[in-house]
């Protein structure tokens, strides 16, 4: 069960981390707006949009984004370093900073009027059973 949980936990943080950091590499290096206002207005040029507005969106979009690609790169080693050892507190640590994430990714979308809500909700059930499998593995007693 715990290699089942560290494998859906290694899936579910390898998607969001290569989510981010394309996100960076459209916003840093191909100069291109945030997704969200692909979200909000119909396209990504956001034409209309005050320049000073425009350049907070893409400065928010650059940090969140950022912290999101560092938190799943870090998951990752703590996955695979200490979860599959059996660590309790790699599997605390793991649990309550994804699904903290998860929560902001669902809020955030909230935002937007709930436009991704079937890609958080698939996102949640895939992170969810990552963790119980994750748990059952630590904590279940052996007879």
């Amino acid at each position: 069960m715990l290699r089942a949980g560290a494998i859906l936990l290694s899936l579910w943080t390898s998607l969001n981390l290569a989510l981010a950091l394309g996100i960076l590499f459209m916003l840093l290096v191909l100069g291109k707006n945030a997704p969200a206002l692909l979200i909000l207005y119909g396209d990504t040029q956001a034409t209309g949009i005050e320049p000073r507005a425009l350049a907070t969106v893409n400065a928010l979009a650059v940090m969140f984004n950022a912290c999101a690609a560092a938190i799943c790169a870090l998951s990752l080693s703590v996955i695979w370093v200490a979860l599959v050892r059996r660590a309790a507190w790699a599997f605390w640590s793991l649990a309550v900073c994804l699904l903290f994430l998860q929560a902001a990714g669902f809020a955030s979308d909230s935002f937007l009027g709930n436009r991704n809500l079937l890609a958080n909700a698939a996102s949640s059930l895939l992170l969810l059973s990552g963790i119980v499998l994750a748990a059952i593995g630590i904590f279940r007693v052996s007879r």
